[in-house]
């Protein structure tokens, strides 16, 4: 139904002309990029049409001054692996300026979309962000994502994309489609002064000699699945495929983390498709206080407010890499699901802006790629180093060579000027242990080798 911005596979090494003579404006706070997808129907039965919305801190960027007051950019590289393989990568610059340097940037995003048509399979996507003007300055997530292209041979909907503004467009922008402006809001999050708006597509609307109107019905539940309004919208059943777009307002959520679910209904309210999303809302104004942590005013993480006690235990201890020995005493004597919440959120804004989001996206990534029968993968060696120094800039696998045991290679080119992260399978089915690293830190062993011999 779309297929605005599409690219095709371009070198990774394109150069974007640095001002000379800039004096730099520092960042006042950390180079942060964010991430979301969602899957739609491709050009054919095969494809799925991929839009990956992204944002980037402007307070994280460093500005120079230009002819016309001054810039600032992020260079974002995009990859989407299946398997070890790179099957697409691009490379492109948002630039960004402001006239006035008091012009307030915390807190303020740039947005925006890239599609891309992906085939079926089990894909792995990296972002990697760089700060135009300090390319020393990056940041990276990495998100599994499965994709299977819509059937053909039943009534089916597309994902929910979450949005901060939805209404009709007069002509094609970056975030045109089918008739609308849709500026997608990346990660979910909204406060109470915002509407919640979401944009969703229905394919295979005729299969069937059934004409009669459709319901469509949106819902939204709390943490546990407590269903806390409803509300249904007849739809004609005109053509093949339709766009469906509602909001709702957020100002009477308490903060907290939320499901929205959109299905569609015939006339005896049969369900015969649904979607689902989570949300996140931070309502200060019903019962969520302000703390100051370490001198400064921080907002409680609106993701806590409805978690319970062995939500809260599960994240402090995926979090065992990050917090210090002080933390872990300190947490192991708390008592009672509020003293716990308080604690995880004081924990994380001592920390970067945006590190809790970055952290448990690595721990969801291991867990999933390096779990097995005996561990979970973030206690894994592998899993240890993806989370502690993010996805390696590349991975040398060797699964199979003659009186070789299973290795595996990893290189970082940003740490300690270039570090290697060597792990071996030591015993037949069992985990890849780490058996040597030139990080000043880990693991030396210059014979590491001999631990892959088989003999």
């Amino acid at each position: 139904m779309k297929s605005h911005l599409r690219r095709s596979l371009i070198s990774l090494l394109l150069l974007f002309p640095l001002p000379l003579g800039a004096q730099n404006l520092q960042p006042q706070e950390r180079f942060h990029v964010s991430l979301d997808v969602s899957r739609f129907r491709g050009a054919d039965d095969s494809t799925a049409l991929v839009e990956v919305h992204y944002a980037v801190g402007q307070g994280g960027l460093t500005y120079a001054r230009d002819s016309v007051g001054w810039s600032a950019g992020a260079e974002l590289t995009l990859i989407a692996k299946l398997k070890d393989s790179t099957i697409y990568g691009d490379r492109w610059l948002v630039p960004h300026s402001i006239t006035d340097t008091a012009k307030p940037r915390l807190g303020l995003n740039l947005v925006g979309v890239y599609s891309l048509p992906l085939g079926k399979g089990d894909y792995r996507l990296i972002l990697i962000g760089r700060d135009r003007y300090a390319l020393p300055r990056k940041d990276s997530l990495q998100l599994r994502l499965p994709v299977v292209p819509p059937p053909a041979n039943r009534l089916t909907l597309s994902d929910i994309e979450f949005a901060v503004s939805i209404k009709a467009a007069a002509k094609q922008g970056p975030f045109y489609k089918n008739t609308l402006e849709v500026i997608p809001n990346v990660g979910g999050l909204f406060t109470e002064q915002q509407t919640c708006f979401f944009y969703l597509e229905a394919y295979n609307l005729l299969l069937s000699e059934d004409r009669s109107d459709l319901t469509m019905r949106m819902a939204v539940s709390d943490a546990v699945g407590k269903e806390l309004f409803s509300h249904d919208r007849l739809r004609k059943r005109v053509g093949e495929s339709m766009v469906l777009v509602d909001q709702f307002p957020s100002a009477s959520f308490k903060s907290g983390t939320y499901t929205l679910t959109v299905a569609l209904l015939d006339t005896s309210k049969q369900i015969l498709a649904q979607s689902s999303r989570k949300f996140f809302v931070y309502n200060p104004t019903l019962g969520v206080d302000t703390m100051l942590v370490s001198g400064r005013s921080s907002l409680p993480l609106p993701v806590y407010a409805s978690m319970e006690e062995p939500e809260l235990d599960r994240e402090f201890k995926y979090a065992k890499y990050e917090t210090t020995d002080t933390e872990r005493k300190m947490y192991d004597q708390l008592k009672g699901v509020d003293a716990k919440r308080k604690f995880l959120t004081e924990m994380w804004s001592r920390r970067s802006p945006g590190e809790r989001e970055q952290y448990l996206v690595r721990v969801e990534y291991v867990n999933t790629t390096y779990k097995s029968m005996m561990r979970e993968g973030y206690r894994s060696d592998r899993g240890r180093v993806y989370i502690m120094y993010g996805p390696p800039d590349d991975i040398e696998r060797h699964p199979n060579e003659s009186d070789m045991k299973p290795y595996e290679i990893w290189t970082f080119n940003n740490i300690q000027g270039g570090v290697e992260f060597d792990f071996v399978q030591r015993s037949q089915g069992g985990d890849f242990e780490l058996v040597n690293s030139t990080h000043r830190n880990e693991l030396h062993d210059d014979n590491w080798r001999s631990y892959a011999q088989t003999r």
